[in-house]
């Protein structure tokens, strides 16, 4: 079994209330995900991150706090737990219903096994 990550990085300009960034995720399943921030501070809404291939939802659009690190078991049980396979095309969307005054400066990392 061989492990890969796979990183994206994704912002929201200031006033703004949507990013996202496609992207070809290698062979293998993803099991894992997590997304850290640099905005200080954090929007004080909603913010959904949500992984799409071909404008059909893979994950569904959550608040992208729900997909952070937690600090709980071991490292790969601290991620938010994913199963869908990869060897495709995705797209990784952040969205808001309102435009973010500080915008929001991400990064969002894919846990992917390879048998």
């Amino acid at each position: 079994m061989n492990i890969v990550y796979k990183t994206i990085n994704l912002t929201i300009q200031p006033n703004q209330n949507f990013a996202e960034v496609k992207t070809s995720l290698p062979y293998g399943k993803c099991i894992g995900m997590t997304i850290i921030t640099t905005t200080t501070p954090e929007p004080n809404e909603i913010v959904n991150l949500t992984i799409l291939d071909g404008g059909n939802e893979i994950v569904e659009g959550s608040d992208f706090r729900l997909s952070k690190k937690t600090t709980a078991g071991k490292w790969i049980d601290s991620l938010r737990p994913m199963s869908f396979n990869c060897n495709r095309n995705i797209t990784t969307r952040l969205s808001s219903e309102n435009p973010l005054p500080g915008g929001l400066k991400t990064q969002v990392l894919y846990y992917i096994i390879q048998q």
